[in-house]
């Protein structure tokens, strides 16, 4: 593993501006980062993220009120794809949608919980480079140095350096992480292509942010997390390693054979958790440190799909054999708690937290192999019908210090069926059933099992809804949806486990608008969760569980029109509605309304493409929370700004 140090981060944010200005402005124009949009890139209102923007209803790990990432429903250029870490790497990573719903119906094996679709920042064969800067408040900076070229007529080579500083303002003082990457094209033929790529982060923290959970029984109150005290001591490190390769090869006109491998490595050092648990209206809580001592984790997955497509006139059928799997390795537990006692949200941060020892951890491997089928009609202006089948072997694996080992093996066979009907040449209604086998959370910190993986548990979802385009400038989408998972949570005795059952039913709309430069994309999700618990949850009489928002508004406009260029406007509004405060539904959070405003100057300079843009993020600094599920306060972030600036070469 990649080991570097950051010990002098803002000289190495001066180096990579001296290289840029240096080595890459001697290529041709062709944009690349600095017509980055999200607003513009959006296809509807579920999720979008490209560059620095993210907007829509959902994201990588909440879509419907679950988590889909966490649920193992990655896709990386279509393939599945798993990885250690939460966070994506802005030098391979271009963009990410979440498909759900009428988007679902073009992914091949979609999943319960929705599917995060990523794409790779690929070389296209021309040469090219782009710089990105930007700072913003606490002391947030960053910079992105980007270059491809084309080594020969079937070979193109991308790489890319990016330091950021000050980016977890929210969650710690301190941070700072250096990112290299490169991704490459090697098209040997007009029918192959291979994409191998390799990034490295690392990076570190320090005056971690307190982590602030609610007792369950009492309304939490309202705080900012930049008052909250942090301690000396309370720092982190990491070490991210991802390498991957891609091959498509068109066996003839009818036949495609796709592979994608992958490999996800992950090295954390020692971890300094604060814990204010159990804060009370009176922002009183108990004061815990959690020091996790220095863990690995490593991930193999990949999927090999053979396709065979026909066409007849206005008809097609397309049939899909999928082998994919992973075989994961990670460690966790050995934490050593230290009880600091009684504080306040506005307490002094502790000086020492005295001696202490971890304890030897506990390994989780998990094999995951599915065998899968689909088979798809599609009849031009009429609709289309698929149905797939898919067979999984799964097997986890618990390795406790001096215990002998625990596993859980499952086999289940899993179903699909999607459909598209054309009710008109404007109207096209949608349905589909999905079962999965999906991953929930892992166990949080504050479980007696903390860090401990539940097993993958069946889960099952049916949609349904329109889409309505009455010309190509306005499309409207309106659906409803019902998950059924298994419901983890804590127990009497703290420990993380299945409870019952959780369902999730709702109503989702997207209205996306564009016309002479002007964009709109806005939606609204109506969620109802529902828990069965089968198993006592401490203190939880409620049958609505603690997490999901029961209304979300967005509203997303870019304003570009030609009379107003070089500059052009962005504007954001987002609605939270108040979910339940307490685990006996006694108690409901505020809503909370946020504006995000945005400015950008746009020109072409000596064929270099320029876009400096200033963002504003939640203007009024409306304050407010919202809830996980097992009760960690999530407060609104402050009022902030963000100034960018992107050059492409």
């Amino acid at each position: 593993m990649l080991r570097i140090s950051l010990s002098s981060g803002c000289r190495a944010g001066q180096v990579l501006l001296f290289i840029a200005t240096t080595l890459g402005f001697g290529w041709q124009a062709n944009a690349q980062r600095a017509d980055l949009n999200a607003v513009t890139a959006a296809e509807d209102a579920f999720g979008t993220t490209t560059g620095h923007q993210s907007i829509g209803l959902y994201s990588l790990n909440d879509a419907r009120g679950f988590n889909p990432q966490q649920a193992g429903n990655l896709r990386l250029e279509g393939l599945y794809y798993n990885q250690t870490s939460p966070y994506l790497n802005q030098c391979l990573v271009r963009d990410t949608s979440i498909r759900v719903g009428i988007a679902a119906q073009s992914v091949s094996f979609p999943a319960p919980s929705g599917v995060a679709d990523l794409h790779l920042h690929a070389p296209d064969g021309e040469t090219r480079s782009s710089l990105v800067a930007n700072f913003g408040s606490f002391g947030e900076r960053g910079a992105l140095i980007e270059g491809q070229s084309a080594l020969g007529h079937d070979l193109s080579v991308l790489g890319c350096v990016a330091y950021e500083r000050n980016f977890f303002n929210d969650e710690a003082r301190k941070s700072q992480n250096l990112t290299a990457g490169s991704v490459m094209r090697w098209r040997p033929s007009s029918t192959t292509e291979v994409t191998p790529f390799i990034s490295v982060s690392a990076g570190n923290d320090s005056h971690v942010v307190p982590q602030v959970y609610s007792d369950g029984y009492q309304p939490p109150p309202v705080y900012v997390p930049q008052e909250l005290a942090t301690g000396d001591y309370s720092k982190q490190n990491w070490h991210f390693a991802t390498a991957g390769l891609i091959v498509r090869q068109a066996i003839n006109d009818r036949w495609m054979l796709s592979l994608g491998a992958f490999e996800s490595h992950e090295q954390d050092g020692l971890t300094y958790i604060e814990e204010y648990l159990s804060v009370l209206p009176d922002r009183s809580a108990s004061h815990t440190v959690d020091i996790v001592p220095a863990l690995t984790s490593n991930v193999l997955s990949g999927e090999l799909r053979l396709a065979r497509r026909t066409v007849d006139g206005d008809h097609s059928r397309k049939i899909e054999l999928s082998l994919r799997g992973r075989n994961s390795r990670r460690e966790y537990g050995g934490d050593a708690l230290i009880n600091l006692g009684p504080v306040t949200l506005n307490s002094p941060a502790a000086r020492d937290i005295g001696p202490y020892s971890t304890s030897p951890t506990s390994e989780d491997t998990t094999q995951q192999w599915d065998t899968a089928i689909s088979y798809e009609e599609r009849f031009a202006g009429r609709g289309s019908l698929a149905l797939g089948l898919l067979q999984s072997h799964y097997q986890r694996t618990i390795q406790d210090p001096g215990t002998l080992p625990v596993s859980d093996r499952t086999t289940p066979i899993l179903g699909s069926a999607r459909l598209t009907l054309n009710a008109g040449p404007q109207v096209t209604l949608y349905s589909s059933f999905l079962q999965g086998l999906e991953d929930a959370q892992l166990a949080p910190t504050i479980a007696s099992n903390r860090g401990q993986p539940p097993p993958a548990t069946r889960t099952h979802q049916v949609d349904g809804g329109l889409r309505y385009a009455p010309d190509q400038n306005l499309t409207f989408i309106l659906g409803g949806f019902a998950i059924d998972k298994a419901y983890f949570n804590l127990n009497d005795a703290t420990r993380y486990t299945q409870l019952g059952t959780i369902k999730h039913q709702g109503l989702e709309s997207s209205t996306t608008w564009s016309h002479s430069g002007y964009t709109a994309v806005a939606g609204a999700v109506w969620l109802r969760p529902s828990v069965m618990r089968e198993i006592p949850e401490a203190g939880a009489t409620g049958t609505v569980p603690l997490g999901p928002t029961p209304l979300t508004l967005t509203l997303n406009l870019d304003l570009a029109p030609p009379t107003w260029s070089p500059w052009a406007a962005e504007l954001q509004v987002n609605r939270h509605s108040g979910g339940v405060a307490t685990t006996d539904n006694r108690w409901h959070l505020d809503p909370v309304t946020t504006l995000n405003a945005g400015l950008r100057y746009e020109v072409k300079w000596h064929e270099r493409a320029i876009s400096v843009r200033l963002d504003l993020q939640n203007a009024t600094n409306s304050r407010g929370l919202r809830l996980s599920s097992v009760g960690q306060l999530l407060p609104e972030q402050e009022r902030r700004f963000g100034l960018y600036l992107a050059i492409d070469n």
